[in-house]
């Protein structure tokens, strides 16, 4: 009886746990829907076809999210990917995180939306959001362990090829 009841205490603090766990995920579950719709509307403005999210995607900008909240550290993955990242002391959403990276825009040069060597400084984040070859998108939140939140997408193909156009 003795050993029934250490089992039954330990799959209880398992499940403890475990709804812990998942429930502090689900507080940075990104939404992805929201994420798509304003990647769209960027998108929309210059012609080109919509994202679609990509599992694949998010659970790569998710790991790599995590990597960078342990030291609250900002720097690109050198992963196949393209990558877009935001840190913010609070809190944000995907409408404010993607409307920063678009708000490069008075940067990116439309008549003539060929990526140079050096573009990225000033207009990558928005070129990435519209590079029409980019065809999926996901993405991820993880909060640094002295406050503050990191949000990654990452795409595929990735954007910003030097001597190709943006659309």
């Amino acid at each position: 009886m003795k050993s029934y009841k250490i089992v039954l205490v330990f799959v209880l603090l398992a499940t403890v746990c475990s709804f812990t766990l998942n429930a502090s995920k689900m507080v940075n579950a990104i939404d992805k829907e929201a994420i798509l719709k304003q990647h769209n509307f960027y998108r929309d403005q210059v012609g080109v076809p919509h994202l679609e999210w990509s599992d694949e995607l998010a659970e790569y900008a998710q790991n790599w999210a995590d990597k960078l909240a342990k030291k609250c550290n900002m720097y690109h993955s050198s992963g196949p990917y393209g990558e877009n990242i935001y840190w913010t002391s609070g809190s944000s959403t995907e409408a404010l995180v993607v409307d920063y990276w678009a708000s490069e825009e008075k940067y990116f040069n439309h008549r003539n939306p060929t990526y140079k060597k050096g573009s990225g400084r000033k207009s990558g984040h928005y070129s990435q959001i519209i590079w029409s070859e980019t065809t999926h998108v996901g993405g991820a939140i993880a909060n640094c362990k002295h406050g503050g939140q990191i949000w990654v997408c990452n795409y595929d193909p990735h954007g910003n090829v030097i001597g190709r156009k943006a659309y």
